[in-house]
C-alpha cells in the first residue's frame, strides 16, 4: 500500500452513490421493454437436457420493516395471499406449457416474506410445481424466512416438500435496534425456530445479517456476532443498509441521526468480519461467510462460485426462470422481468397473458464482461485476457487496463502477468472498480475518485 494521497481514506467518503451490486450483468438499470412473445421464443429455445433454476417471489409481509428495500406488499389479511397463489400457480402451469417438463437444479423462494404462506398453501403450490417440472433431483431448495412468522407446522411442511436449505431474516439481535426498524423479533423466537428446524431435518442454515442500521456501534455489533455463532448457521450474509429514502419512502421512518457514519459502518462489518474468521468462517466474496463443510465454500474453493439475483451461489445452470411479481429470469439469450404491480401482475396471468413486460437480449460481448465481473465480484481478482479468449472475442481492454493501471500506482490492486487482485485495504472498493468493466456505466468519474465518493463501504 503506497502512503500517497490517493490513499484509502474511509474518514473522507462523501454521501455515496448508487453502485450496482452486479448480482446480472447488463444490470437491470439497463432493461427495456420486452414483450412475452420475445421470452416465450426463448423459452422454447432452451436446451431439454440442461437443467433449470426456478425463483419464486411472493411479495406479501405481514408488516412493514423500515430497512426494506425490497419489492413487497404489506397484507394483514391472508385472503390477496390466497388470491395471489392461485394466480402464480397458473404462471407456472402457463409456463411449463411452453417450457416442457425441464429438469430443475436449484429452487429459491424470495420476497416479501415466503414464510407467510400457511403450510397447506405451500404444500398445494409445491404440488403444481412438481407436476409441472422434474424436481427430483433438485440439489438445493431454499426459502427465505421471517422468523415472526414461522411455525412448526410450516417448518414440518418445508422438509416435507423437499426444502433442504432456509434463510432467516436475523438484521441484528438488539433491541433498541429492532425497534428502530419496527422488526422487533426477541432471542427466544431464534431460538425456537431453530429447534423446530433441528426437529424437522433441515439442518442448513443461513442467518442475514445487516450492519449500518439504525443506533448500531461496534459493541452491538460484537454482541450480534457472537449470538449468532451460538447457533453455528451454515452461511452467513453480511450486508450493508442502504439508507435511500427517495426511492424508498418508509425509510423516511428512520432517523438519519441514528444511522452510523461510513466511517462506523466500514468499521463494524471489519469487526464483525474478523469474529467469524477467527470462529472457523471462510469469507467469499463481498460479504458472504460460510463454514468450510458448506458447499459455498467448496464451490468458492473449487473456483466455480458464481454471481446471481440471490448473491452468492453455488449454482451453476445458465437459465434461472422467474415467477411472481417483479421475478426477473435469466436465460442464455437475456433476462426477462415480470411486472412489478400485483394488481397489474394478476390481471395479465389471469387472462391467460405473459406477465413479462421488460428485459434485455444479451450480446457475446455482454456475456463476456458478464463473467469478467462476477469474477472479480467473486474473487476480488481477474484476467480479462483470458475470459476473452474463452469466449473468443477480440478485444483490447485499452480503457479498462489504463484505469487498471490507476488502481495499481494507487496501492488498491496488484498484477501478476495478466492477473489483476484487489488489495485487501481495497476490498470495500469492488463495487467502484467492478464498474471498470461495465460498458454501459458512465465513465466519465475519474476512478480513484469513483472508488472513494462513490463506495458504500
Amino acid at each position: 500500500m503506497t502512503n500517497n494521497n490517493t490513499a484509502l481514506k474511509t474518514n473522507e467518503v462523501a454521501r455515496p452513490k448508487r453502485l450496482p451490486r452486479y448480482t446480472s450483468y447488463p444490470t437491470a438499470l439497463e432493461f427495456d421493454v420486452l414483450d412475452g412473445a420475445r421470452h416465450d421464443e426463448w423459452l422454447n429455445d432452451l436446451p431439454k437436457d440442461e437443467p433449470v433454476s426456478l425463483y419464486f417471489h411472493i411479495p406479501y409481509c405481514e408488516k412493514l420493516c423500515w430497512f426494506c428495500g425490497c419489492f413487497m406488499a404489506v397484507s394483514n389479511k391472508y385472503g390477496p395471499v390466497t388470491s395471489f397463489l392461485d394466480v402464480l400457480k397458473l404462471e407456472v402451469r402457463a409456463l411449463a406449457k411452453k417450457a416442457g417438463t425441464l429438469k430443475v437444479c436449484h429452487i429459491h423462494f424470495g420476497g416479501g416474506s415466503p414464510s407467510i404462506l400457511e403450510a397447506d398453501d405451500f404444500k398445494s403450490l409445491i404440488d403444481v410445481v412438481r407436476a409441472c417440472f422434474d424436481i427430483d433431483e433438485c440439489s438445493e431448495f431454499a426459502v427465505e424466512i421471517d422468523p415472526r412468522t414461522v411455525d412448526r407446522d410450516k417448518i414440518f411442511a418445508y422438509a416435507a416438500a423437499g426444502v433442504n436449505r432456509v434463510s432467516l431474516g436475523i438484521q441484528d439481535f438488539n433491541l433498541k435496534t429492532q425497534e428502530a426498524i419496527n422488526r422487533v423479533q426477541p432471542l427466544k423466537l431464534i431460538e425456537e425456530n431453530m429447534q423446530n428446524f433441528k426437529d424437522s431435518g433441515i439442518d442448513k442454515i443461513n442467518f442475514d445479517l445487516i450492519y449500518g442500521l439504525p443506533f448500531q456501534t461496534l459493541e452491538t455489533i460484537e454482541d450480534t456476532i457472537k449470538k449468532t455463532l451460538e447457533f453455528k448457521p451454515s452461511r452467513i450474509a453480511l450486508f450493508g443498509y442502504a439508507h435511500v429514502p427517495h426511492m424508498k419512502k418508509h425509510q423516511q421512518l428512520i432517523a438519519k441521526h441514528s444511522l452510523p457514519s461510513q466511517q462506523e459502518r466500514q468499521a463494524q462489518f471489519e469487526l464483525a468480519s474478523d469474529i467469524l474468521q477467527k470462529n472457523g468462517y471462510k469469507s467469499i466474496g463481498l460479504d458472504h461467510f460460510a463454514l468450510e463443510d458448506d458447499p459455498l465454500f467448496t464451490t468458492f474453493d473449487q473456483g466455480k462460485l458464481r454471481r446471481n439475483f440471490q448473491g452468492y451461489t453455488k449454482d451453476g445452470s445458465d437459465t434461472l426462470i422467474g415467477f411472481g411479481p417483479s421475478a426477473i429470469s435469466s436465460m442464455p439469450q437475456g433476462y426477462a422481468q415480470n411486472v412489478p404491480s400485483i394488481k397489474t401482475y394478476l390481471e395479465k396471468v389471469t387472462a391467460g397473458n405473459s406477465p413479462v413486460v421488460r428485459g434485455l437480449a444479451v450480446t457475446a460481448q455482454d456475456k463476456m464482461f458478464r463473467d469478467v465481473i462476477s469474477t472479480l465480484m467473486c474473487y476480488f481478482a481477474v484476467d480479462p485476457i483470458k475470459i476473452a479468449a474463452v469466449h473468443a472475442i477480440s478485444y483490447d481492454f485499452e480503457r479498462e487496463l489504463s484505469d487498471l493501471n490507476k488502481l495499481i500506482d494507487a496501492g488498491y490492486m496488484v498484477r501478476d502477468e495478466n492477473l489483476y487482485s484487489i488489495t485487501d485495504e481495497a476490498r470495500p472498493f469492488l463495487r467502484a472498480i467492478a464498474t471498470i468493466f461495465d460498458q454501459y456505466f458512465d465513465q466519465s468519474s475519474d476512478i480513484i475518485d469513483r472508488c472513494i465518493h462513490e463506495s458504500e463501504g
